[in-house]
């Protein structure tokens, strides 16, 4: 008899302790995650404010262009160069917008553009891109010299060529996407 009261409890308080075992590991493991999670939470304004720090120092130090449109970045972007060109002492020839396209959260703005001048002037040309604010870059650049010979002078040998250049190249700058 008690062999029978035995199986029998074994038998089903076996498989419930067995169980009760199961749910008590599955309530420990939930509880850990929900630690790692509270605290993860309540580091999220120290985060949120860290982010903010990070968007009003992009905005500060001008790295993108400041405007809510492409078009108007596209504007100024010509604006940036025609200044560039004429205080290096170049003639620009044409600017082009070339159509914005999205890259990840940002929006990419290129302008095309045609100039002539020294190579002095292309050097101080792409340094005002590659050092300025916003940050600018310059793509699919492509010089080809101009050939003119000068008239002989006193003190100067018939036929010297002056240094001149036609180039054409892309200035790319990014505004923060919609």
């Amino acid at each position: 008899m008690i062999g029978v009261v035995l199986i029998v409890f074994l038998g089903i308080l076996g498989p419930l302790y067995a169980v009760s075992n199961g749910y008590r590991e599955r309530i420990e493991d939930l509880e850990f995650k929900l630690q790692k999670m509270r605290k993860i939470a309540a580091e999220k304004d120290f985060w949120l404010n860290r982010l903010e720090e990070i968007k009003k120092q992009g905005k500060a130090e001008g790295r993108l262009i400041a405007r809510d449109t492409a078009a108007l970045a596209s504007a100024d972007l010509q604006t940036l160069i025609k200044e560039a060109v004429n205080r290096a002492g170049g003639e620009l020839i044409s600017t082009q917008v070339i159509p914005e396209h999205k890259e990840e959260q940002f929006t990419r703005v290129a302008v095309k553009l045609r100039m002539t001048g020294s190579t002095t002037v292309l050097r101080d040309v792409l340094h005002a891109f590659e050092s300025g604010h916003p940050i600018l870059f310059v793509e699919n650049l492509n010089i080809r010299p101009i050939r003119i010979a000068q008239p002989a002078l006193p003190g100067r040998k018939p036929g010297k060529v002056t240094d001149k250049l036609s180039v054409d190249f892309d200035v790319v700058g990014y505004i923060r996407g919609s």
